[in-house]
């Protein structure tokens, strides 16, 4: 199970200094943010283990009594907000008893934790060396990099690809809890608009540099930037528990206007009031978007491009990119587009992608939408 170490002085509670020991239930004061992060982290699936050095604990200067008091009263507060301390290690020696239990040493940890997703949170460098010592992430929490800030790091979902062939290199990172910010350069500039789409509008932060072989044509660098941005999604989404996985977008470029009766094609009439909360205005095209995050690859692309190129992009890449994506993703994937102006047809098309990207991987809670338990 993916598990939460966390030091308890500093960490959950302040230390005071000088004496570096928390005395009494008077001097017991949160940390800010720790109850509203332990919450977030607790419903993302991280049980929550307290692992304490205490120097002499049961000696005349660190009182078990006290110790006990303070922990519940710990427990009482966390406990109010749905906080469930699993189990609490503690460690009653001094440094110099040179004991295999106090941190950065790892007796205490007798039971199964996922090395991939826990993380040992502290304030101290034994803190970090311990998360190193179980083969996990140690964070340090700081006056400037407090539990906010480690949250967002901790349940934020990133990827990084490289991928050099003998046609193009490329180096994408992807955070699909980002806020749509975009660095990008592939040689091929209305497709570095489209994909700035695809950041802005999915709200996720993206780089991707690529140098591909253009002096022979577009086809390998558009093909392997779909194929590097479809397995990041993957690899972000990592085990899918808790996604929506479901999305359906439709974007249309003019809001004045009745839609066309063709889409009745896409969708029934008693999702129609849906359908036009979700209209975003661009002017006369209109683009069908519907995704599942299925492991099942598939792409099914209905459009029409009257012109062969729009800027620098071949029309005809628009269909191989979103297919390439799609099977690199492992997604199933449906588009249709209809209009006249073929850099709004396109253009609508990818910010639909992204708002549907968006939607099916948001976390919606902790189960697989699945009845077979597994997506």
């Amino acid at each position: 199970m993916k598990t939460l170490f966390i030091d308890r002085d500093g960490t959950i509670i302040v230390e005071p200094k000088v004496i570096w020991q928390v005395n009494g239930l008077e001097n017991v004061y949160f940390i800010p943010k720790v109850i509203s992060s332990l919450v977030k982290l607790q419903a993302a699936g991280y049980q929550i283990v307290v692992v304490s050095n205490q120097d002499g604990l049961g000696t005349a200067s660190n009182p078990l009594d006290n110790y006990e008091l303070i922990n519940q009263k710990i427990r009482d507060v966390l406990l109010s907000e749905g906080i469930t301390i699993t189990k609490w290690l503690t460690c009653p020696h001094f440094k110099e008893d040179n004991c295999n239990c106090r941190k950065p040493a790892t007796a205490l940890v007798d039971f199964d934790y996922c090395k991939t997703s826990s993380v040992m949170i502290g304030d101290n460098d034994s803190d970090v060396q311990f998360g190193v010592n179980l083969g996990i992430r140690g964070i340090k929490i700081t006056d400037k990099y407090g539990w906010q800030e480690i949250t967002n790091q901790i349940l934020s979902r990133n990827a990084i690809i490289s991928r050099q062939t003998k046609e193009t290199n490329i180096n994408l990172s992807l955070n699909l809890d980002g806020t749509g910010v975009a660095n990008i350069s592939t040689g091929i500039a209305f497709f570095d608009h489209m994909l700035q789409q695809i950041a802005k509008h999915g709200n996720f932060d993206l780089e991707i540099a690529c140098k591909g072989d253009l002096e022979i044509d577009e086809h390998h660098t558009i093909e392997d930037v779909a194929i590097c941005l479809g397995e990041a999604y993957k690899k972000a989404l990592g085990d899918k528990k808790g996604i929506a996985r479901f999305a359906d977008e439709i974007f249309s470029n003019d809001l004045s206007k009745k839609l066309p009766e063709s889409v009745g094609e896409f969708v029934n009439s008693d999702q129609e009031n849906s359908i036009y909360q979700r209209i975003l205005p661009l002017d006369e095209s209109i683009s069908f978007v519907s995704i599942d995050i299925s492991s099942r690859p598939f792409c099914k692309f209905d459009a029409k491009f009257e012109r062969e190129y729009c800027g620098d992009m071949p029309t005809e890449m628009v269909s191989h990119f979103f297919h390439s994506f799609a099977i690199s993703a492992n997604i199933t994937l449906h588009v249709k587009i209809q209009g006249e102006n073929t850099h709004h047809k396109i253009e609508s098309c990818f910010k639909s992608f992204a708002k549907c990207l968006y939607d099916a991987s948001r976390i919606n809670g902790d189960n697989v939408v699945s009845t077979k338990g597994l997506l």
